[in-house]
């Protein structure tokens, strides 16, 4: 049984484009941790793409307000809706932040937490692209929301022990509160993609 039925196909391939331009909106963010040059530049192009996937979230909204009846809670589809949208404004609200507080090149502490949030993206994409089949993709779909489980757990105590780390050694307290508030951010996003990927675990154990 496919999960939106025969017709609403087309959902699917809406939902693994926008996790994909979540993954490319996390790739930019990578860019900048990585590379502290031309951030109007990359700011841009993230302004773009978010744009783009403003496109994609209403479009998907669209459908599922027209869809036939759903094999599964109409309401878990709008929470992985807006879940997917909440990630990708936490990682423009990343870059925000490093911009407009010219917080200055981030440190290793913070360029870690980045490469485990990219990590969690790619699984969540790849969880998205997987869900067409999932009878036949089940292990591997839970598989990924596990890992992601792991990720979560990892960021969690990076971000404390990043946290302890900045109030210990940093004695300016602007630099402290601009800092606090890229942990945070970076650490919100993903809380997000970890309740993506119990969404998504969940509709695979009820559906398939």
């Amino acid at each position: 049984m496919r999960l939106f039925g025969r017709r609403d196909n087309e959902l699917f391939k809406l939902f693994a484009k926008s996790a994909d331009m979540v993954v490319q909106g996390g790739e930019i963010l990578q860019e900048v941790i990585n590379d502290y040059n031309n951030l109007d530049e990359k700011m841009a192009r993230l302004t773009i793409m978010e744009h783009d996937g403003d496109i994609i979230i209403n479009n998907l909204v669209k459908k599922l307000n027209t869809s036939f009846i759903l094999p599964f809670d109409r309401e878990d589809a709008f929470q992985l809706v807006q879940k997917l949208s909440e990630v990708f404004d936490y990682i423009t609200g990343i870059i925000d932040r490093m911009v407009l507080f010219k917080s200055g090149p981030p440190n290793d502490r913070v360029k870690e937490m980045i490469d485990v949030l990219l990590e969690g993206l790619v699984l969540q994409n790849r969880a998205f692209n997987l869900l067409n089949k999932m009878q036949f993709n089940k292990k591997k779909i839970l598989d990924c929301c596990s890992e992601i489980t792991r990720l979560e757990r990892k960021q969690d105590n990076l971000y404390r022990t990043g946290l302890a780390d900045l109030f210990e050694n940093e004695t300016d307290p602007i630099v402290i509160i601009k800092w606090r508030e890229v942990y945070e951010h970076i650490e919100m996003a993903q809380d997000y993609v970890q309740e993506v990927g119990e969404l998504i675990s969940n509709i695979v154990v009820k559906y398939s």
